[in-house]
């Protein structure tokens, strides 16, 4: 059984800030700026140096719904096979930048409590052999906070709002029930072609439509009627 990840409380500005920090050290290593679409893999291949592979998680694991798993002392990251597949590129980069989250997030937590627990006491410190990420384990706190990480690294706040600008001025979309259909999870036609428009004008390329529409919410870049604010274009 392998444990779930246990992480302290982070704001989502600390998270937003990682994230951002990550992109500026890949390019520094690259050479070059850092632009959508984010090159996930290289991130994850070359700035990291991990190995990555495609299996079938759930006979690997013997655990249902398993979309991703990283094994740390391996170095390794082990992707669902499902999801490389045509038409799945956004849930692929997605997942991919998940666990980057996890490997530049987590992974010092999980490494410094190594070194660190064997200070307060004599017995063995129980191994984390991986980082394992299930669907159903979406509300667990380390899942929250890779998602988060994802969304910040492949749709830049800065390059969102740039993109909303040049599609709509310096007035962000005010619709109503916007709150009322996300609480409910319904699609909204109006947010979705929004959305399909970021993603061709910002070179969102490898990014889904319903991650885009999410991250458009988050940044208060189209606004409830029912609860008018500034705009933050």
């Amino acid at each position: 059984m392998i444990p779930e990840l246990k992480v302290p409380y982070l704001k989502e500005s600390d998270i937003e800030h990682a994230a951002m920090e990550l992109l500026r050290r890949y390019s520094t290593w690259k050479g070059a700026a850092a632009r959508p679409p984010i090159d996930v893999d290289n991130i994850v291949e070359g700035y990291f140096g991990l190995d990555l592979a495609f299996i079938d998680l759930t006979e690997l694991l013997g655990m249902p719904d398993v979309l991703g798993a990283t094994f740390l002392k391996e170095k390794r990251v082990f992707i669902e096979q499902s999801l490389d597949l045509e038409g799945k590129e956004g849930r692929l980069a997605f997942t991919l930048a998940h666990e980057s989250g996890h490997w530049y997030m987590h992974r010092p937590l999980i490494e410094a409590e190594r070194v660190v627990a064997p200070l307060f006491s004599t017995s063995e410190i129980p191994e984390q052999p991986a980082i394992v990420c299930r669907s159903s384990q979406k509300k667990a706190r380390a899942e929250w906070q890779a998602d988060l990480f994802a969304a910040c690294l492949l749709m830049p706040s800065a390059d969102v709002r740039a993109t909303m600008k040049a599609l709509c001025g310096d007035k962000a979309p005010t619709w109503e029930r916007v709150e009322e259909r996300r609480k409910k999870r319904e699609l909204d036609e109006r947010l979705r072609d929004l959305a399909a428009e970021v993603i061709e004008r910002g070179r969102f390329t490898n990014v889904s439509n319903e991650a885009m529409r999410y991250r458009l919410l988050d940044l208060n870049l189209v606004i409830d009627a029912s609860n008018p604010q500034r705009s933050l274009l």
